[in-house]
Order: structure tokens, then sequence, then C-alpha cells
């Protein structure tokens, strides 16, 4: 089986990479910078160019790919790529999906996001959710809490440079899962059929 992995390069995506390339799959992974993921290639990953930018560019890398593993999201930083990226970029990598005949596809949400709506990332990966449902290709949704892993970007890192921290009400709770467990429940996925077609949550809520 041939994993296509989009957003590689990041917290969760490089713990995916490496636990499909653990199992013995064969990874490619898009990518924007092949700079910055010389390192996947290290770890015997085939890089294409890709951006979600340019749709017309991302049926060719699907070529030979049984799965896709969408972990990608913009930074918060990142405003102006929201609409390109997080909503049309991923409605033209499902369309690209059901033309491909792609086996399943994997995507990583975020908990709670239909109680999110005000935020726009959060509104367009519930779209992108209801979407991927809609479509003729079998997914399988992961809605995911913090991870563990990005607590020192969050908190460690502006304490320490006397930056800003971004936090919930005191009548909010947080929970937090380690990438590497969602790493292994994205690749067990693939190996168990009753996955497909079904929604998964971090915690209960």
């Amino acid at each position: 089986m041939s994993l296509l992995i989009v957003g590689g390069t990041g917290t969760l995506g490089r713990q995916i990479v490496l636990q499909a390339l653990t199992k013995g799959y064969k990874v490619r992974c898009l990518v924007r910078n092949l700079r910055k993921a010389n390192f996947l290639k290290e770890w015997g990953v085939e890089l294409v160019y890709g951006d979600l930018n340019l749709p017309e560019i991302i049926p060719p890398c699907l070529y030979g790919i049984t799965a896709i593993i969408d972990a990608s999201a913009s930074r918060p930083n990142e405003l102006g790529a929201l609409k390109k990226v997080d909503w049309e970029g991923k409605l033209a990598l499902i369309q690209a999906a059901e033309i491909a005949k792609i086996e399943q596809f994997i995507f990583c949400s975020t908990l709670n996001v239909e109680y999110l709506s005000d935020i726009p990332l959060m509104k367009m990966k519930q779209g992108i959710e209801i979407n991927l449902k809609k479509s003729k290709v079998n997914y399988t949704i992961f809605r995911l809490s913090g991870f563990y892993q990005g607590l020192i970007e969050q908190y460690a890192i502006p304490v320490l440079e006397d930056l800003p921290i971004w936090i919930t009400n005191e009548n909010v709770r947080v929970s937090y899962i380690d990438t590497q467990d969602i790493a292994k429940f994205c690749i067990r996925t693939l190996q168990l059929p009753k996955t497909k077609n079904k929604t998964f949550f971090s915690r209960w809520t």
C-alpha cells in the first residue's frame, strides 16, 4: 500500500510518516518546500512538490497512491492562506481523490469543531468533514484535541521570550494527546475495514 501524506513536515505529520515507514508502507509526501522536507527524504520518503494553493498540480501526485492521510493545517498567523489552502485546496484534494479512486482518506480534524464555527479554521475543518462524507471516497476522520508536543511552543517559549500566551478561560478544559499515539491510530486504521466511514474522537465529550 502506498500513502500520500499531506503535512508531513508538521508536528503530527512527521510522526505519521515515521509510523508508516516503521510498518513498511511506501510513503510519498506532498511538500511546498523541498529543502525544508529534506529530512523526510533521508528517512526514505518520496518527496513530490505540491501546494494546495495550486489545485491543478494535485492529480499527478496521486498516481499509484492507495490512501491519503491529511495532517496539514495553516498556522494561526497564516490567515491569508486559510481560504486557499484549508478550504479550496482541500476540496480540490478530495475531488482528485475521487477521480483517482483512492481507497481511503484519513482526515485529521479538531475536537468540537461544531461549537467553534466563529473561528475561521474550525469552520473550514467542519466543512471539509461534511464534503468528505458526501464524497465517494471511504473516509476516516479523527477529531483531535491538543498535542503534548505543542505545549513547548504554546507555553514554554512565549514565557521565556516574554511573549503573549493564548489560553482558555477557567470554564474550558483542554485535553492533550501524544502525536505518536495519533500516528499509530492513523496507520492502524488502514488495516481495519470497520474504521472506514467513521469519525473518532480523542476523548468523549
